[in-house]
């Protein structure tokens, strides 16, 4: 997607303005969601130091030492702030509601638009995160990428990438390339995000003992006792759909994963031979080509998943 200085301004244009801002991120947040949040609040605050700048939204557990506390804000901060949501495309998606006290609100997404939008909002859907699409607008806008973002911004890019296992295209590089260069300690990134435990080996256990295959679709259904009394959280467990990925040269991997409130996470993965975006939309998600998600309302209709998952056509 070619980047326009004007298409960038609609947003920015709207930040240099606000004297406060809070960032805002999806629920369940994930690498790129949280990298977006937290990065952009530290660039925000080097750029316009000031500003009041503000971050909301939790923490998985595993991700917490790379990350700021959380901001938690009185009504009237939010109402004389402007919004600044990052990697979401749906409104209910959003997971601190008190976005809508906001005066103003503004968006920077790499998501296929979900409806139209009364706010100005920058989408690259071609971006495999939003990281990315948050550097490159920096890049255009100010020139640089602040050192103090690049580990964030990198944290986004290598998960939503799957490690550029998803998308090593030229473009992708290059931000990863300026963002070591600027200084993101990709080695400490790597070392939280793929170290293991006792209790992340317990986890494994169960997912290999259990998981399931169906033409060209590995899957495993994952209730909430399977994780919770080893002490893993919702969002860390529903994450961990990679561990059955490509089993026997199968180009879909799926993972069911129970919620507190017994709904059932689904995190819908493949080879970028199959697109399962398509998938995901027809049970009320979204997401990517080879990354997407939804959710159901029990373990039960997971087969109705897996049966749509074989039914895609080769992307040619």
């Amino acid at each position: 997607m070619e980047y326009r200085k004007e298409d960038i301004a609609r947003v920015f244009d709207e930040v240099e303005k606000a004297d406060s801002i809070v960032l805002f991120g999806h629920v369940n947040p994930d690498g790129d969601c949280l990298g977006s949040v937290y990065g952009m609040k530290r660039a925000l605050k080097e750029f316009f130091p000031q500003k009041k700048v503000y971050a909301v939204g939790s923490h998985p557990k595993y991700l917490e030492e790379l990350l700021d506390p959380s901001d938690i804000l009185d009504e009237e901060t939010y109402k004389k702030s402007l919004g600044f949501i990052v990697d979401v495309s749906d409104g209910a998606r959003i997971e601190d509601k008190n976005y809508v006290l906001c005066k103003k609100l503004v968006c920077v997404d790499h998501h296929i638009a979900n409806g139209t939008y009364s706010y100005p909002v920058f989408r690259d859907a071609d971006a495999p995160s939003a990281t990315l699409a948050l550097a490159r607008c920096l890049l255009l806008r100010y020139g640089r990428i602040p050192a103090c973002s690049a580990d964030l911004f990198y944290l986004g890019l290598v998960t939503d990438t799957d490690r550029f296992r998803c998308d090593s295209e030229p473009g992708t590089l290059e931000i990863a390339k300026k963002l070591i260069e600027v200084g993101a300690d990709y080695r400490k990134l790597y070392a939280v995000l793929y170290r293991q435990d006792s209790a992340s080996l317990r986890f494994r256990s169960y997912v290999y003992d259990h998981l399931k295959t169906s033409g060209k679709v590995t899957y495993v259904k994952v209730p909430r006792d399977a994780y919770a009394p080893l002490g893993i959280e919702e969002n860390d467990a529903s994450n961990r759909v990679d561990l059955i990925s490509l089993l026997d040269g199968r180009p879909i991997w799926a993972q069911f994963t129970e919620q507190e409130d017994g709904s059932i996470r689904v995190e819908l993965r493949s080879d970028g031979h199959y697109n399962v975006q398509i998938t995901a939309l027809a049970f009320g998600g979204g997401g990517h080509l080879a990354a997407s998600g939804c959710k159901l309302r029990s373990l039960e209709d997971s087969e109705k998943v897996v049966e749509a998952l074989n039914e895609l056509p080769e992307v040619k």
